[in-house]
């Protein structure tokens, strides 16, 4: 059983795949990733308030398997960067015994609501109408507080099914990251990389390092840089002093000419993202 709803949520995991291959920091992640994934909960919530279901199993379905898949990327992001921020920088064995501990917290989950997770590990159906419809009512067994009480887009069970999903990916996070422990440590090589630009345009890439302190905690010198610059990336700068003198003497309209065509290819790919990212917004709501 296939929906319009699946396509939303296929693009959405690629979009966050994509982000996920980027070396970005906990915080610029999260920044990312969260807004996102609200961006089409929202869309997709306005969708199934407004036009409701074809049939019995078409709700269903979207409640058990749609909507806690989506819930779960929101949920693992939050945990993923609450992860990553407690990590202690300490020892290999502190590293250890902190992601252990994490995993005692997810199994933990599994325990409390057993009877529920069997359920969802065995993909059981025989409560479906009462777990999974907007007007289920759960007698038997008892069910916890609903986290998202929407009126039209909620049920008994769709979130707890969400924490189940982000809490087996997070689990798996957990074991990569303590088996990560056990491997020696091989430090990466990059390739071999040549500068094959203008060399004064490298001259203002050094002097912005330099200002801002960026290097060495803001020890290093301008020397040091330009021949670290210099050695990595096969290019010969010259002396630094010279060199500045160059860009000093360019007129006021231009000094900074290479690091301004920086900022403005870099505001062009944000703008160009933004632009991609409204468009299939929109398509999501004609489609």
């Amino acid at each position: 059983m296939k929906t319009k709803y699946d396509k939303w949520l296929s693009e959405l995991q690629n979009e966050l795949l994509l982000l996920g291959l980027a070396d970005t920091d906990p915080m610029a992640r999260l920044r990312h990733t969260l807004p996102l994934i609200s961006g089409v909960l929202n869309d997709i919530k306005k969708e199934v308030l407004e036009t409701g279901f074809e049939n019995q199993d078409m709700e269903i379905y979207f409640f058990k398997h749609l909507k806690p898949n989506l819930y779960a990327l929101q949920i693992y992001e939050a945990d993923l960067f609450t992860v990553a921020m407690n990590r202690p920088a300490g020892t290999t064995e502190m590293l250890r015994a902190y992601y252990e501990q994490e995993l005692v917290y997810v199994a933990r989950l599994f325990r409390v609501h057993a009877f529920h997770y069997e359920y969802y590990r065995t993909h059981a159906t025989i409560l479906d109408n009462q777990y999974f419809m907007r007007d289920g009512k759960p007698s038997d067994i008892p069910v916890p507080e609903n986290i998202d009480p929407s009126p039209g887009f909620s049920t008994p069970l769709d979130y707890l099914f969400a924490k189940f999903i982000a809490a087996e990916r997070m689990q798996e996070y957990l074991l990569e990251q303590l088996n990560n422990t056990l491997k020696p440590l091989k430090i990466k090589t990059g390739p071999t990389l040549r500068w094959t630009g203008e060399s004064i345009n490298l001259v203002e890439v050094a002097y912005g390092i330099w200002l801002t302190g960026q290097l060495n905690n803001g020890n290093a010198t301008i020397t040091d840089i330009v021949l670290w610059l210099e050695e990595k990336l096969a290019v010969k700068i010259g002396v630094p002093n010279k060199r500045w003198d160059q860009i000093s003497a360019r007129t006021h309209s231009q000094p900074t000419k290479y690091l301004d065509r920086m900022r403005e290819a870099l505001l062009q790919r944000i703008d160009q993202e933004r632009g991609i990212r409204e468009h299939k917004r929109k398509a999501r709501r004609t489609s």
